[in-house]
């Protein structure tokens, strides 16, 4: 890009950056939920460490998933982070309405192919993978659970998770990549925006991503399982 190029190109961002941020907040709201769940945990000043439950606010995405990685392999601790599954599954299922909107508006327009209708249909895909692994997560929990007090639940086949496991973590590998191809789709100035949210958030969402995978192999040991779950991204 040349000099008069990379001054135009500056240009046209910063002039179409209030209207552009707008068009594409599922984005960066998709980056978001997952970089800031590694974010540093929040501390409540001394004065409000002994409020009233009541007044107490909901848990941050840092804090669940302090609670779904760092939780305790016992009946307490496992249903802590099984709770913090369900959590996670309600914020990504919220996000997942949106993105389907955006897209359906898009697609809906006069033009019936949309570069950013077709990245948040990525971004659906990428958020119904994710869940799907955090659910076969929270059943090999129930199973650690089970081997303890038997009469906890039903048997789970804990040989077909390992295997789901794997393949649920292969797609989300695949569905990020195809979300970053995506981008590149984009109109310039949307483009980016999104190069710039994902230049900003991508290591934190790698770090939740691997301690997430590091959670589940530990659980899977606890089962005697870890040679069966290879979570490989390729």
């Amino acid at each position: 890009m040349t000099a008069k190029e990379q001054i135009s190109f500056t240009r046209a961002v910063s002039i179409k950056w209030p209207r552009v941020k707008r068009q594409i907040p599922v984005i960066s709201a998709l980056f978001a939920f997952c970089a800031a769940a590694v974010a540093a945990p929040s501390r409540a000043p001394a004065h409000e460490a002994h409020a009233p439950a009541q007044a107490q606010k909901s848990p941050t995405l840092d804090q669940i998933l302090d609670n779904l990685t760092e939780s305790e392999l016992n009946p307490k601790g496992l249903a802590q982070s099984n709770l913090a599954i369900d959590q996670l599954a309600q914020k990504a299922g919220a996000l997942m309405r949106k993105a389907a909107k955006q897209r359906t508006n898009e697609l809906t327009g006069k033009d019936t192919y949309s570069p950013l209708g077709q990245v948040m249909g990525q971004v659906v895909i990428a958020l119904t993978d994710a869940n799907a692994y955090l659910d076969k997560l929270k059943e090999l929990q129930n199973a650690l659970i089970a081997s303890g007090t038997p009469a906890a639940g039903p048997k789970v086949n804990t040989h077909q998770t390992c295997k789901d496991l794997n393949r649920e973590f292969k797609a989300v590998s695949t569905d990020l990549k195809n979300l970053k191809l995506g981008i590149k789709t984009l109109p310039l100035p949307q483009r980016a925006i999104a190069d710039m949210i994902l230049w900003d958030m991508e290591s934190r969402l790698n770090s939740a991503i691997d301690r997430i995978r590091q959670r589940t192999i530990k659980v899977g040991g606890a089962l005697t399982l870890k040679s069966e779950l290879t979570l490989e991204d390729h």
